[in-house]
């Protein structure tokens, strides 16, 4: 078998930025200080697992977050993903993909880490933590960059019992380079909780 280059963090670990020639304080330098000042929200990434026994530690810090409990200065949108790489331990994550994967490992590259692990968090694309360093997630919030965030007109409708058809109508401009740009959309519901019968979460939950 293939050696696995994965690891799950249970202490605190450290949190860092991307490891190039300018600093993360410096990304921002082509941004007017008027758009930061009327910058859109921060984008909070969560990469865990149900098969990581310290994936929950981070879920509920997650969950914190969207529940407004640090009172943070900037508004935050918040983003989970499960991946997949820890189901040959047995208990396979029925939240798990390997498109979250493949979105990590991106990650990882673009911000010149060793390997990849769970839990943990990446804020607006530049900076990483380990999912239960709340200090650290919080410092990474508040020094992240901000642009200014497109508005859009949300309308909502259960088409069927089991299903929520939603409709989005704004505009979006962004810029590119020569390589182009992808625009990605989502929507997020807002809470889910499930019980586990196996696998290395397989105890009570904080109530989220």
């Amino acid at each position: 078998m293939a050696r696995r280059l994965f690891t799950c963090f249970g202490a605190k670990g450290s949190s860092s930025h991307p490891k190039s020639d300018n600093s993360y304080e410096n990304t921002t330098s082509d941004v007017a200080v008027e758009e930061q000042r009327r910058g859109g929200p921060v984008v909070v990434e969560l990469f865990s697992s149900q098969g990581c026994a310290t994936s929950p530690e981070a879920e509920l810090l997650f969950s914190r977050l969207g529940r407004g409990d640090f009172n943070l200065e900037v508004p935050v949108i918040l983003l989970a993903y499960h991946v997949d790489y820890w189901d040959y331990m047995g208990w396979k994550d029925p939240f798990g993909s390997s498109q979250w994967t493949v979105r990590q490992k991106a990650y990882i590259e673009a911000l010149n880490l060793d390997t990849m692990f769970t839990p943990q968090f990446v804020v607006q694309g530049r900076a990483q933590c380990v999912g239960n360093d709340q200090d650290a997630l919080l410092s990474c919030i508040a020094s992240a960059p901000r642009f200014p965030a497109p508005a859009f007109q949300a309308t909502f409708e259960k088409a069927t019992p089991e299903s929520l058809q939603v409709s989005l109508k704004g505009a979006l401009r962004a810029k590119g380079d020569q390589q182009g740009c992808q625009c990605h959309g989502c929507t997020i519901p807002k809470w889910f909780s499930d019980k586990l019968s196996k696998g290395s979460e397989q105890r009570p939950r904080p109530d989220q």
